[in-house]
């Protein structure tokens, strides 16, 4: 009687003491500086992604997604001149829509989402571009 006893009292213990991993680790968040370092696309239906192009010597290109619904992409051209576009973006699940200004709005679908990674999907004229951005 006296092992079951203890047996239930461990249950009791270790059992109730496990927490929801979920509860702990908020959702990553895609406001932040995200920096581009690969691009490509599906071709023959397999994805190929090759490294971003960055000037050399330069600034690297980013996009920062700021509250509230600003973006802001960062280009930097051979001679280290930085450009800015400047747009709105909406996130619905799985969908980011982008809007520029003079531009219709571009939806990408978010393909994975981690403290790290950014990578999207975009359709135009049925291609597909694939970008993956790495938080800065």
């Amino acid at each position: 009687m006296k092992k079951i006893t203890l047996l239930l009292i461990a249950l009791s213990i270790f059992g109730c003491s496990k927490k929801d991993v979920s509860e702990e680790i908020p959702a990553p968040t895609i406001e932040g500086k995200w920096q581009f370092t690969k691009e490509g696309g599906i071709v023959s239906g397999q994805e190929v992604l090759t490294d971003y192009q960055h000037s050399a010597g330069c600034t690297k290109d980013f996009t920062e997604i700021l509250t509230g619904g600003v973006l802001k992409d960062h280009y930097f051209n051979s001679s280290c001149t930085e450009s800015v576009d400047t747009g709105t973006w909406v996130k619905n699940n799985t969908t980011l829509t982008l809007n520029y200004p003079g531009e219709s709005p571009t939806n990408a679908e978010i393909l994975e989402l981690t403290a790290t990674t950014l990578k999207v999907k975009i359709v135009t004229s049925g291609t597909i571009y694939i970008s993956v951005l790495t938080r800065i």
